[in-house]
């Protein structure tokens, strides 16, 4: 069978029907574009590497194996999304030896930021953010990553984490204010 180039710039519809008849460029095309948006929010519930790039690849299997499936009454990307998390949480289930995630407490905010130059401070505090952002509970750091780090509407979150619109946006602010609490802000 001769691989056809396909221009990136097609539509996931088109890029679907493209696959479903056959063309195998057009699900490279799909796996390249949506490949680290999935292992994103594999690593955002696995929280190891190797864990998430099964994950990501059952991920991918899973969709090209249904993709017939896809009634494109809705987001692709949304569509594509929640596998991957369903193929996380499959992975936790399976491995039945969910390890206790165990933080040490925050170092203490710097006493002087005139000793420090700006951009290093500024490293510090946003590792510290992330490891704060890592224990809240699932559905709220999937949201506050999925809104802040991919830019995903409040109803793609909701379909992704298995929840209404409006149950994202509380899932989101909820967990922002948890991390205000948490960061004393």
């Amino acid at each position: 069978m001769a691989e056809v180039n396909i221009p990136k710039r097609k539509s996931d519809e088109v890029l679907v029907r493209m696959v479903y008849s056959g063309k195998l460029a057009a699900m490279d095309t799909l796996i390249d574009r949506y490949y680290s948006l999935c292992f994103g929010i594999c690593m955002a519930v696995l929280k190891d590497y190797d864990d998430a790039s099964d994950a990501c690849q059952n991920c991918f299997v899973n969709v090209f194996k249904n993709i017939g499936k896809f009634r494109g009454d809705g987001n692709f990307r949304s569509w594509v999304l929640t596998i991957a998390r369903n193929e996380s949480f499959s992975v936790l289930r399976q491995s039945k030896n969910r390890r206790e995630n165990v933080y040490e407490k925050m170092e203490p905010a710097l006493r002087s930021r005139e000793d420090v130059p700006r951009e290093v401070f500024l490293r510090i505090e946003s590792s510290q953010v992330r490891e704060v952002v890592e224990t809240l509970p699932d559905k709220q750091r999937l949201a506050i990553k999925l809104r802040i780090d991919e830019g995903l509407s409040f109803k793609e979150i909701g379909q992704i984490i298995g929840s209404s619109e409006g149950a994202s946006r509380v899932n989101y602010h909820h967990g922002i204010g948890k991390l205000k609490e948490l960061l004393g802000a």
